[in-house]
């Protein structure tokens, strides 16, 4: 299959002005700020860009799958698709519901989706595909309920924490961190990377674009919103505090210290891959 790559426009954060729920890596704030950060990181991704790839035609039947409160599906549906948003929590479907009530939201296990086979015209799936350290066999299942030519769209982060300037010891910790994420089969920190092959040999023509990102893939020090996203992000980080133990603190410090510093770069990409097929 073809397989087409592009690089990313380079995000660079304005100077400082004073990820995405990691379910089964344990989550510390509750759900109602949780949507509240999903509404403020919106702004911060770069969908437009993302929706610009996919051929998109009004009146076509959309999948999101993990569409958490909505806001992508919102934005599909105000291009005229028929979206069906299907994630695992209530009360972020609850939140969906209420703020997108053209679309239909259904709570599933994305594993075992009990949906028409080959009903849709497209299927997006943005930051959920990492959850699934066995991705390929998932979406094998997720492209049974799509039409022969059907179109996807993949979205997802490679290397969450890979963001310079960190010392050698500390990236040593991450990938050490990251090994036993997946080992444990709760997440890949990986998986945007796996995104084109899983879509070729699921019969996909590939199309690859990375994303800017002002939250998780940019140059230059973090703004002061940024900054508060990611002390989040690491607080709902427990198995990182529980590999990290005592050392998380200092970890933490060195995180954020690093996220605001004038020549931070990140290493971390959000991979958009678009296939189409037939």
């Amino acid at each position: 299959m073809l397989v087409k790559h592009a690089q990313r426009p380079a995000a660079r954060a304005p100077a400082p002005d004073g990820l995405l729920r990691l379910a089964g890596l344990g989550l510390g704030s509750g759900v109602v700020s949780l949507v509240e950060e999903y509404r403020r990181q919106l702004a911060w991704r770069d969908w437009e860009l993302a929706l610009s790839l996919c051929p998109l035609l009004p009146g076509q039947a959309v999948l999101d799958l993990g569409c958490g409160p909505g806001d992508v599906s919102g934005l599909l549906a105000a291009r005229g698709i028929l979206v069906t948003g299907v994630d695992t929590s209530a009360e972020l479907l609850s939140a969906a519901r209420e703020r997108h009530a053209g679309c239909r939201f259904e709570q599933q296990d994305l594993r075992a989706l009990q949906l028409p086979a080959g009903s849709f015209d497209g299927l997006w799936c943005s930051f959920t595909a990492a959850y699934f350290v066995d991705f390929e066999d998932t979406f094998a299942h997720w492209c049974e309920l799509l039409k022969p030519q059907a179109w996807i769209c993949l979205v997802e982060m490679d290397d969450l924490l890979g963001h310079e300037p960190l010392r050698a010891e500390t990236h040593e910790l991450i990938e050490a961190f990251y090994a036993q994420a997946r080992a444990a089969g709760r997440y890949n920190f990986r998986a945007g990377a796996t995104l084109p092959l899983a879509a070729q040999n699921a019969g996909f023509a590939v199309q690859v674009r990375e994303l800017a990102d002002q939250e998780l893939s940019f140059e230059g020090p973090a703004r002061a919103q940024v900054l508060d996203a990611w002390r989040a992000r690491l607080a709902r980080l427990v198995g990182l505090r529980r590999f990290l133990g005592a050392g998380f603190a200092q970890f933490q410090d060195e995180f954020l210290r690093c996220l605001i510093a004038p020549e931070h770069r990140s290493r971390c990409r959000v991979v958009c891959c678009v296939g189409t097929r037939g």
